[in-house]
């Protein structure tokens, strides 16, 4: 039977806004500072992995089928090349974000919350896209392995903010080495992000992953893409 929606539908706000495909939706965490201010820092092993946990949830139990997924601290991508929900942004954003927050919350045994917009892309912008994201992953990296070691020389948050504004990355990259850590040689999965993605009929969860901007990384995408 079909639901008469009713005079108030007309009042909705874009509920008919439509996104072309290629698509990402992006979730980020709402105020998952203080989620994790009793995990260990700068990265917390078990935390990347209630992350992977909520992106399998969404291949496996959602009935949506994205190709692929890319996911560093907080956020989320999930690109799709047929739109869910007929394109409709409204939809997407609303279930994918409720989605993720229940996935997550059971993942980490507490209630928490996500947000998501939606990213219209062509086939072309993928790499270009995954190739911003895992940038901005490196740059979380350098910046939270900076922050740290200055909270440890005695630092307050503020204090410590506002050294590393007035850095540039390869100062701070420096500052870490110091300190002990090479960046570089820090696990791939905290440098270059993770992804999950359906190959062989298989659920993959890649941990160590190329840059996308080399031509390993490119091959890749192209490949997962292609597949899909």
């Amino acid at each position: 039977m079909q639901r008469n929606s009713g005079k108030t539908a007309s009042w909705e706000i874009y509920s008919n806004l439509k996104a072309r495909t290629p698509l990402v939706a992006r979730a980020d965490g709402r105020g998952f500072k203080k989620i994790l201010e009793c995990r260990k820092k700068p990265y917390d092993m078990d935390f990347a992995r209630s992350m992977i946990d909520a992106t399998v949830k969404i291949f496996e139990d959602s009935g949506l089928t994205p190709s692929l997924a890319f996911t560093f601290s907080d956020e989320i991508s999930l690109i799709f090349l047929e739109a869910p929900f007929s394109g409709r942004v409204e939809k997407i954003d609303s279930v994918i974000a409720g989605l993720l927050s229940g996935a997550l919350s059971m993942a980490l045994g507490r209630v928490v919350s996500m947000d998501c917009r939606v990213v219209s892309v062509c086939r072309a912008e993928i790499v270009e896209y995954l190739v911003d994201r895992q940038d901005e992953t490196w740059r979380n990296h350098v910046f939270s392995y900076g922050f740290y070691m200055l909270l440890k020389d005695g630092l307050t948050n503020t204090q410590a903010m506002d050294q590393l504004r007035n850095m540039r990355e390869f100062e701070i990259h420096e500052l870490v080495f110091r300190k002990g850590v090479n960046l570089a040689k820090t696990p791939a999965w905290e440098r270059r992000g993770m992804l999950v993605y359906r190959t062989g009929g298989e659920l993959v969860q890649n941990w160590d992953l190329p840059l996308f901007k080399s031509e390993e990384g490119q091959r890749l995408i192209d490949q997962l893409i292609v597949g899909n």
